[in-house]
């Protein structure tokens, strides 16, 4: 593993570069973007798990902390999922571009708010495969009753307070110029999608507009009994082995 920092916006952004051995030529890789108010570990060290084993079938991983979380210069405070996207893309040329990468085999995943995040991005960079944990689709199509509880509550307090982070203004603002599946729908190459059964931000009538959005090219796999965060130890295994595969495959 190498750290590897990658410029943005007047920022760095601070991520580790998982290689596999040397193999004469450049590996394929895969560019992992975690959630929000998270980093590039993930939930469980995931990531970290998830990286170490596709190194070992010969595909790097690259993890990274969007700006404003965990290592990365930035303000939480400026977070908006436009600004995530474009550095997603500015990390999948600076990934394409390493000497060890080879840049036309690249994959993207991300969960919750990286997972729309990655939606996003491979609709504006060729990607070989898209992989979507928990994908948080509701976070820019909130329905009217959300959306006006965070409104008032950012005109009370400045904020509306997340499970103890910030979503302030800009966020809303931004958000209102997305749309999660039409903005997506550039990208035509095959999916993985991977879901809680209690999931409370990915309910049946978004996981229905991600059916509709890549249609056959979308390997649907719905967790029983675990939410948002896959939260057993059989849950995150099972994720992490669904994921190597997939990635590996279609490297």
């Amino acid at each position: 593993m190498e750290l590897l920092d990658i410029r943005h916006g007047g920022r760095t952004i601070r991520g580790a570069l998982h290689l596999p051995p040397p193999a004469g030529s450049p590996a394929p890789a895969l560019v992992l973007c975690h959630g929000f108010g998270g980093n590039r570990a993930e939930f469980g060290y995931t990531f970290v798990r998830l990286a170490d084993r596709l190194a070992e079938r010969g595909v790097a991983a690259y993890r990274f902390d969007f700006a404003g979380c965990g290592d990365s210069d930035g303000d939480f405070a400026d977070l908006t999922v436009s600004d995530q996207v474009s550095q997603a893309v500015a990390i999948l040329d600076a990934v394409g571009g390493h000497p060890a990468v080879d840049g036309e085999r690249i994959s993207l995943l991300g969960m919750s708010l990286g997972g729309l995040t990655a939606s996003l991005a491979a609709a504006e960079r060729p990607v070989r495969s898209l992989a979507l944990w928990a994908p948080a689709a509701a976070a820019v199509a909130m329905d009217e009753a959300a959306a006006r509880r965070r409104a008032d509550a950012i005109a009370e307090h400045g904020y509306d307070d997340f499970g103890g982070l910030p979503v302030h203004r800009r966020f809303t603002d931004d958000a209102e110029h997305i749309d999660p599946f039409a903005d997506a729908a550039a990208y035509a190459g095959p999916v993985l999608l991977a879901v809680g059964s209690d999931d409370f931000v990915l309910g049946p009538d978004l996981l229905d507009r991600y059916r509709g959005a890549y249609g056959e090219r979308l390997d649907l796999h719905v967790f029983e009994g675990v939410g948002h965060g896959f939260e057993t130890v059989p849950a995150r295994e099972r994720l992490i082995r669904l994921t190597e595969d997939f990635v590996a495959r279609h490297a």
